[in-house]
């Protein structure tokens, strides 16, 4: 019982900014539809095809408080409804690591913290304990 509690108090506080030391953070200013992206090296990888992955995200809409965000990993696209509102703020993504302990795995997490003027502040945190990724944030092209 003491282990169960242990660890639904890890994982409760794995997704909370001020517990939590992120091992990359970086914050975008999204205007509607431009696309961030992100790129992770991984330093141990089973084969050639998966030592780099690519992510990009963006906004669609923002109506009544909610934030749609359209996410693409890997080639594989997911739509997240967002709001400013606990557990409803962010979204993760398991980047690295099929591992039984929560703690071994590498997780980004995707949380929108603010909509003013058009645009969108999304912050992006990378969890990474045994340092097995590198990561590199590239904001979108300003058009002129």
């Amino acid at each position: 019982m003491n282990k169960l509690y242990l660890s639904l108090l890890f994982c409760t506080s794995l997704f909370s900014k001020e517990l939590v030391n992120w091992d990359y953070t970086h914050e975008f200013s999204l205007k509607k539809d431009d696309v961030a992206k992100i790129e992770i090296v991984k330093k141990e990888y089973e084969s050639q095809s998966d030592k780099d992955g690519k992510l990009s995200f963006r906004w669609t809409l923002h109506q009544n408080k909610l934030l749609v965000l359209l996410v693409n990993y890997e080639g594989h696209p997911t739509q997240h409804v967002l709001e400013k509102l606990y557990k409803r703020d962010s979204v993760s993504l398991n980047l690295m690591g099929d591992y039984a302990q929560f703690a071994q795995k590498v997780i980004l997490k995707l949380k929108f913290s603010d909509f003013t003027k058009n645009r969108a502040t999304i912050e992006a945190l990378v969890y990474d304990p045994k340092k097995r990724v590198e990561v590199e944030f590239i904001d979108p092209k300003r058009k002129r």
